[in-house]
Order: C-alpha cells, then sequence, then structure tokens
C-alpha cells in the first residue's frame, strides 16, 4: 500500500465519523386514533332536541323534536321525531314516526314505521318507505322512490321518473 493511499484511509475516517455526527434522526409520533362509540346513545328527554349527526357509526336516539342528520353513510335509527332534516348522500334513517321530513342529497334511504306528515325532497334517487301515511310530499329531483303503504294525500312532483307509489 502506498502512502498516498494510507494518508487518504486516514483522512477518511474522520471525515466519515463527522459526517455521521450530522445525521439527524426524526422520530415520528405515534399516529392518533380516533375511536367512535357505537354502542346505542341515548337522546334528552323525549319531546327534547336531540342533536346533529354526523359521525360514521351507528346511531340511536329516543324520541325527539328534532333531528338533523349531515354527512355521508350515516345508518341512523330513532324514535318518534317531530322533524326530521337529512342533509348528504347515501344515509340510511329508521324512523318510528315523524312529522316532518326534509331531505337534500342522493341516494339516501328513510324507513318510517308510522305517519309521516310532509315530506320534502331536494335531490336524486332517494328512497323513502312509509308503513303508514304520508300527508303531502313535494319532490324537486329526479329518480326518487316513495312507497306509502297508506297513501299519499297531496303530491307536488317537480321533478322526472319519480315512482309514487300511493
Amino acid at each position: 500500500m502506498t502512502a498516498r493511499r494510507s494518508l487518504s484511509i486516514v483522512l477518511a475516517l474522520p471525515i466519515a465519523f463527522a459526517l455521521a455526527g450530522c445525521i439527524t434522526v426524526v422520530q415520528q409520533p405515534e399516529p392518533e386514533v380516533t375511536r367512535i362509540d357505537t354502542t346505542p346513545s341515548a337522546s334528552p328527554a323525549p319531546g327534547g332536541d336531540c342533536e346533529v349527526v354526523t359521525q360514521t357509526a351507528t346511531q340511536r336516539f329516543d324520541d325527539c323534536d328534532e333531528l338533523v342528520v349531515e354527512g355521508a353513510d350515516l345508518d341512523i335509527e330513532v324514535g318518534t321525531v317531530g322533524t326530521l332534516i337529512v342533509r348528504g348522500d347515501r344515509n340510511d334513517v329508521d324512523a318510528l314516526e315523524v312529522g316532518s321530513l326534509s331531505i337534500a342529497g342522493q341516494e339516501n334511504e328513510i324507513d318510517v314505521d308510522g305517519d309521516l306528515g310532509t315530506l320534502e325532497i331536494a335531490g336524486d334517487r332517494n328512497d323513502v318507505d312509509v308503513e303508514g301515511a304520508v300527508g303531502t310530499a313535494s319532490i324537486n329531483g329526479n329518480d326518487n322512490e316513495i312507497d306509502a303503504d297508506r297513501g299519499v294525500d297531496v303530491l307536488n312532483d317537480n321533478g322526472a321518473r319519480n315512482s309514487v307509489n300511493r
């Protein structure tokens, strides 16, 4: 081995150690995990307002004056509700009885076990199944389906290809 080669190895070794000390290792923090409680949740006392629902888990409510469902792909079960407002897409709501239902969105599915006072739809491909009667239904959209076992008293259909079984 030549003197030049020995000298380069001797000089390269301390430089490599010095550069190794300049490297900063950044430890990534643990990812934050958000847990959603999927156990049944109780609403306030009957006659009170429920809440605005935006979580993605199945949620259950007792009777309430008003329930607002906002978002997509939500699964809601509620008792008797005075005013039910659904804003969003692909939501599934099951209710015992509803005074007033307003839907603004696409592909929502609403099932009412009893009667439905008034229904307003602004959107497309929504499906409303009512085991009782519907007082007044107003549709502003296309390809919606309303199935009322005991009929629809007043119908205002301002869209195309809507199906109303009454």
